[in-house]
């Protein structure tokens, strides 16, 4: 007898074969009038006939225009839904390509393929869950290990031909279409079959006969079943585990990697230490069977294995794993067939806690793919982009995934199918990855997608729209508004989105969110209810007790709990307590801990600085946990070693939390930073150039290994990062000890990532290539045309931070211009900034200092009187000049009348405070040698008085002073001043 499992519209497919492809079915005796209501072009036409879906027909046997429909199916079982703080332990979920990979591929062929045993040949020709229920019941006292391990399968095969059938049917039925969420109908198919009574029944045999069940058939009915929703805490499965772990031990490297890599992904499946306990049996055989893999299939295994029990990963391990992978490269074994298996492979390899060490090797397998990333699914793709902007390279593949990312949304045409919910996660990870590569030029267009996407968007899809938007640094607050009042309407209406991790996620993202636009964005709503539910977690949750949770919650609360106007978004008792909590867990911070907490510091103090009003409790908290976070980077510098990743965050918050260079925490910093030695990559180069730019610290050794790399790497580094490099030697005014080799690279990499470049990265690439005399004529042509000009004009338009990056670009522009004119007259460029800088000029206020005021008064004594030295002038090409002196050919004073005569020689003096030298290596800075080099071009003689120098101890007498001006405007070989000066 039928039984009604659940309601019709649940009822599973059947299936028959279509010039060899599986097309499905519905059959008329399991439709009610409800669902012809619902499904009117699918009811049948007669008692047993069989009615095609005839759109599912042109999707699998597509006529002319060749189209990809991309779906995503997701896999509901217990704790699915929850993501974990590992990049690691996302919800699984597969992305299909239905027409580049048609569903040849079926479940009943996993464990017996072409099976000629009887009753599973019966099983296989099941067409509905019914089928297999009444099998079961029929055959209950002629089952093995072997029918009751393929029932399981098939009903696993049905299940995802269930959903596949029911989320095209949603395509083209727009009424069931706003009735129904296809997650929502997988989720009630599960449910409704796993309470079934006949389910129960088969979960007896599965546990009557586990023991007659070869190691791939256990791990798979344990896998397949926990899929279709039995917890692992089942008796049954929890039989299967046990068996599963015996066999393990007896087997040992017997154990089949099929079996093994099944096994690890259904223990993975909860959380916990349970499965780290479980996982460790595994670890020996996995170790074994590296050693000795010598193929692609056996190593995309054993990569799933390992993915799954990276908790228990040691160094060496990962040494012989990252060994095989390339000697696999190598061989040619791994080819660009294997997306999957490189992305996989590379996605292990990029996990935080050791894809600082895994570079090299990543960039290898990358690379296996380079000219083929078209070829590859949707989900490959997504993936081998998340890796590239996780390591920044290698950037000769970036081209090919953007246009891969275009032509798979450009298939996407038809609007029900773009706005789809099991499709929209695909496309916005797909817009995501053609964002990141995109050109300036692109902006608006793309954030009309983001702002289509916002609409549209999940709970799963606001971190990829978080990253959109950051990439676009947009400058259309109501679509920031939109986005992060959605993100709190769904943390507002759905419980789980509350959970811990997610809040610390949301409140990271936020920070940095903020921070990308410039500080000048807030949602002030969000922030009330952020700090209202990180303060619940800390007086009730873990993150009252777990450092690494407490450090994430803080940060968020100091970073905007001052409201400013002496009130705060926090109570007073609440600040105390936060404190006496910090103190006490700051020897357990992490140094990821610190990073957090001084970001949090930084932002509040700007925020508070801005609002010009900080509550005297907020200010005596910061300057507390100042002191604590530098008290813990003290206890940080007594480690040995020190990694690279953990030495840039240490650095970077310092920064944050100070500002200041000249103390001696930073001196032991930036001695550590001197001595290092080791695996670089893109992303570290990075934060070392950001670090070393913030802190205006020179260090030669240090900047000659990235140099290196760069020229180990040469076209895998990307533009913007290579522009960094650059600019940071600029600003250090430090030639490379490899120059001769190092510009050429980096002049190449620069004209060829120039249209993806932003406009004022460009700009700053050109007056470093300035600088060193290697701005090449081609980059010169491209940036002084009206289509490069036009695009300026377009980007300061749309900037995301108005109140500054306007000013910027166009000061960048005119040292462009500027540099150009002086440095490459051949190059015919106008001085079209004069009305620019007269501007800007005409607003500046006279400087004012006590060192300007004494050498003023000393260059007067010394030149005879007041007009004969001017204050506050301009050259041509509008360099400010401090003071101005112009001697006739007698060398003596003369009035500003004279400036014209052919035989008056100009001296420009120039006062250089502190910040007009580097740190560490201490010389004058890459703009101050420019000015230099420049007015000494236009006829000036230079002569630069060092702050330092002029308040030293020696130089207290004002006979001395005036003496050493003496010696700088009437110089003499024989002066002791000078050689003094020098020495100081």
């Amino acid at each position: 007898m039928k039984c009604n499992i659940m309601a019709p519209w649940y009822t599973i497919v059947r299936l028959t074969a279509f010039r060899g492809v599986f097309l499905p079915y519905l059959s008329r005796k399991l439709m009610s009038s409800k669902v012809s209501s619902l499904y009117p072009r699918l009811a049948c036409n007669s008692q047993g006939t069989l009615t095609r879906i005839p759109f599912l027909r042109q999707i699998l046997i597509p006529s002319g225009k060749r189209i990809t429909y991309v779906i995503q199916m997701k896999c509901i079982h217990e704790g699915a839904g929850s993501e974990s703080d590992s990049e690691l332990e996302d919800a699984p979920e597969e992305i299909l390509d239905l027409y580049n990979d048609p569903e040849t591929f079926s479940y009943r062929q996993l464990l017996y393929p072409n099976s000629e045993h009887p009753l599973i040949k019966q099983l296989n020709d099941s067409t509905s869950v019914q089928d297999v229920f009444d099998f079961i019941r029929e055959h209950k006292c002629d089952l093995g290990g072997q029918v009751v391990s393929q029932a399981v399968l098939v009903l696993w095969d049905l299940q995802k031909i269930f959903y596949k059938v029911k989320v095209m049917d949603y395509y083209q039925n727009s009424v069931v279409g706003s009735l129904l969420d296809p997650y929502d109908i997988l989720n009630n198919y599960i449910s409704e079959v796993s309470r079934h009574p006949d389910f129960e029944h088969l979960l007896q045999m599965v546990d009557e006969w586990n023991e007659d069940m070869s190691a791939d058939a256990m791990t798979a009915s344990l896998l397949y079943l926990n899929k279709m929703g039995v917890s692992q805490t089942h008796p049954v499965l929890q039989n299967l585990v046990a068996r599963c772990e015996s066999m393990l031990e007896d087997c040992g490297q017997r154990f089949p990697l099929t079996a093994m890599s099944r096994f690890a992904v259904a223990v993975h499946s909860r959380r916990g230490l349970w499965p780290v306990l479980i996982s460790n049996k595994m670890l020996p055989c996995v170790l074994a069977r590296i050693e000795s893999c010598d193929n692609v299939e056996d190593f995309r295994l054993l990569t799933i294995c390992l993915i799954n029990i990276c908790q228990l990963v040691t160094g060496s391990l990962l040494t012989i794993y990252k060994r095989k992978a390339e000697e696999l490269a190598d061989k040619g074994k791994i080819t660009a067939h294997d997306a999957r298996v490189i992305s996989k492979a590379v996605r292990f390899l990029n996990y935080p806690h050791w894809s600082y060490y895994n570079g090299a090797t990543i960039r290898k397998l990358l690379l296996i793919m380079k000219g083929n990333v078209s070829s590859v699914a949707p989900k490959d793709l997504i993936s081998l982009h998340k890796i590239f902007q996780s390591q920044l390279e290698p950037a000769d593949m970036a081209e090919e995934m953007h246009d891969a990312a275009s032509q798979y949304l450009a298939q996407v045409e038809d609007e029900r199918i773009a706005s789809n919910p099991t499709v929209f996660q695909v496309t916005t990870d797909l817009l995501a990855c053609m964002v990141s590569f995109s050109s300036p030029t692109q902006k608006l267009v793309l954030e009309k997608l983001a702002q289509h996407h916002v609409v549209g968007s999940s709970s799963s899809s606001l971190p990829t729209l978080f990253k959109i938007l950051r990439h676009l640094k947009t400058s259309n607050v109501q679509l920031c508004d939109k986005f992060w009042s959605r993100t709190l309407r769904h943390m507002e209406e759905i419980p789980t989105e509350r959970e811990d991790y997610k809040l610390f996620r949301v409140s990271h993202r936020y920070m940095h969110f903020n921070n990308n636009l410039g500080g000048t964005y807030r949602h002030y709503e969000l922030e009330k209810q952020m700090i209202e539910w990180l303060w619940n977690e800390v007086k009730t949750g873990s993150a009252g007790v777990m450092p690494s949770k407490f450090a994430r919650a803080a940060a968020f609360i100091l970073a905007y709990g001052n409201i400013g106007q002496g009130k705060t978004a926090v109570a007073e008792s609440t600040l105390t307590q936060m404190m006496h909590k910090l103190m006490d867990m700051a020897p357990q911070f992490s140094k990821l801990d610190c990073m957090y907490i001084s970001r949090g510091l930084q932002i509040g103090a700007v925020l508070g600085y801005q609002k010009r009003a900080m509550t005297s409790q907020f200010l005596d908290v910061f300057r507390n946990i100042d002191t604590v976070m530098n008290n813990c980077t003290l206890e940080y510098l007594k480690d040995k070693e020190i990694a690279l990743p953990d030495l840039n965050r240490m650095i970077k918050a310092y920064i944050c939390r100070r500002g200041m260079h000249g103390t001696e925490l930073f001196e032991r910093l930036m001695q550590r930073y001197e001595n290092f030695s080791g695996e670089l990559c893109s992303r570290q180069l990075r934060d070392i150039a950001n670090n070393l730019l913030s802190t205006n610290c020179l260090v030669p050794s240090i900047l000659d290994q990235l140099v290196n790399y760069v020229l180990e790497n040469g076209n895998h580094i990307l533009g913007d990062t290579m522009v960094k490099l650059l600019y940071v030697c600029y600003s250090l005014g430090y030639m490379p000890t490899q120059a001769e080799k190092f510009f050429p690279v980096a002049s190449s990499i620069i004209s060829r990532d120039k249209e993806r470049l932003q406009g004022l990265v460009l700009l700053n690439a050109a007056i470093a290539l300035c600088f060193f005399h290697q701005l090449p004529e081609d980059l010169v042509h491209f940036i002084f045309t009206v289509s490069f000009l036009e695009r300026l004009d377009e980007e300061v338009l749309n900037c995301y931070a108005k109140a500054s990056y306007p000013t910027r670009i166009r000061h960048a522009m005119m040292q462009v211009n500027r540099a150009v004119c002086l440095d490459y007259p051949e190059a015919d460029v106008p001085w079209f900034h004069e009305k620019y800088c007269e501007q800007i000029t005409s607003l500046e206020s006279p400087r004012q200092s006590s060192f300007r005021d004494d050498v003023y008064h000393s260059l007067v004594s010394v030149i005879g009187a007041e007009n004969l030295v001017q204050t506050n002038k301009y050259s041509p090409y509008f360099y400010r000049i401090d003071f101005q002196v112009l001697l006739n050919k007698n060398e003596k004073p003369v009035t500003l009348r004279h400036q014209t005569d052919s035989n008056v020689t100009k001296l420009a003096v120039l006062l250089w405070d502190k910040t007009a030298y580097t740190n560490g290596v201490i010389q004058l800075c890459g703009e101050q040698q420019l000015k230099q080099r420049h007015l000494e071009m236009l006829g000036y003689r230079v002569i630069g008085i060092n702050s330092s120098v002029w308040n030293s101890m020696y130089m207290a007498e004002q006979k001395t002073k005036t003496d050493y001006l003496k010696e700088q405007i009437w110089p003499s070989s024989t002066d002791s001043v000078l050689h003094h000066q020098k020495k100081s």
